[in-house]
């Protein structure tokens, strides 16, 4: 695929005759998408308003490898992530690439995205305006440090987005679970537990947890999307809920904690995780609050374990005397 800089959006841009700081390039493949399809997937992106496909680029073979985007209102690069995963082909995604570089006389001047072209010659002039009163000449180091600053930029939005993402592995629903795969239940307490500590809008969260999404499951989210365009994340799981997961409402659970007990041949350890995963899904449906898990897991704990256990002994009777701890300390 061709290779298309920040500098050749730019170029593009005043080709046309637009706006740079209204404009963005979205460059991949687009193959098998219409333009419809293109507008839908960038009216999901923050601060977007009205946008319109201004221009094509077409590569060596004819196909269309980028489309240049223009908006209503200026765009802000803090709130737009560097790629788009398109909805309609799993897997597919398209390169956010800004007209940030823009040539000033004989000099090349970085633009910084979301500020105009008069902005970066007038912070080059007063640059070069402090670099006379020191009598210093830092030209051989200027190009350097804005080399340097664009680099961390760049870095910066990247972790802003995607620093410490992992891919969800794979769930599509299929039974026997397919090799590679995980079943629901492992599926499911994975993508809370990384969709919580995501740094980044609903809609790029709901991205990824459709990546990870085969098959039925898929089709699932398609018909979701279908009756209520505007389904959140939480709908996501209701839907993938009543078609994989065990139907339990909030007394369900309730009964089925009262009835959990340490076997004979489990270990307490075991039994404090096993009460603990009952808990955080009557929390999911709303049957208890967070601040409560410690206490009603400790209270669980004592009345459901092995009287033969020294360890149990040794909680119960602790207890009266000192707060509930945390899952981290009681099963140390």
């Amino acid at each position: 695929m061709e290779i298309i800089s920040e500098k050749d959006i730019y170029t593009w841009c005043t080709d046309h005759g637009v706006n740079v700081r209204r404009s963005v390039g979205l460059v991949g493949n687009f193959t098998n998408i219409t333009d419809e399809e293109v507008i839908k997937e960038v009216n999901k992106l923050c601060g977007i308003k009205s946008p319109v496909i201004i221009d094509k680029w077409k590569g060596t073979l004819g196909e269309t490898c980028a489309v240049l985007i223009n908006n209503q209102n200026n765009l802000d690069a803090s709130l737009i992530p560097i790629n788009i995963l398109v909805e309609s082909v799993p897997g597919r995604r398209w390169l956010v690439i800004w007209p940030s570089q823009v040539v000033v006389g004989e000099e090349e001047a970085t633009e910084v995205p979301g500020y105009g072209v008069e902005e970066n010659q007038r912070s080059h002039q007063s640059m070069g305006d402090f670099s006379q009163a020191n009598q210093t000449n830092t030209d051989p180091i200027e190009p350097q440090v804005e080399a340097v600053m664009d680099k961390v930029v760049s870095h910066f939005e990247r972790w802003h987005y995607e620093g410490g993402y992992r891919r969800l592995r794979v769930f599509s629903g299929i039974l026997p679970v397919p090799t590679g795969e995980e079943s629901y239940e492992v599926w499911r307490e994975a993508a809370v537990q990384h969709s919580e500590e995501w740094r980044c809008p609903e809609h790029i969260k709901k991205q990824r947890i459709v990546e990870s999404l085969r098959g039925p499951a898929m089709g699932i989210i398609h018909a979701t999307r279908r009756s209520n365009p505007n389904a959140t994340l939480k709908d996501y799981f209701t839907a993938l809920d009543y078609s994989f997961g065990t139907i339990e409402e909030v007394g369900d659970i309730l009964s089925r904690l009262h009835r959990t007990f340490q076997e004979p041949t489990e270990t307490l350890t075991d039994y404090i995780y096993r009460i603990d995963k009952i808990l955080y899904k009557l929390l999911d449906k709303g049957g208890i609050e967070q601040r409560e898990i410690d206490e009603r897991r400790m209270k669980h704990v004592l009345i459901g374990a092995l009287t033969s256990n020294p360890v149990a002994q040794r909680l119960r009777c602790s207890m009266p005397r000192t707060p509930s701890p945390t899952l981290s300390d009681l099963i140390k």
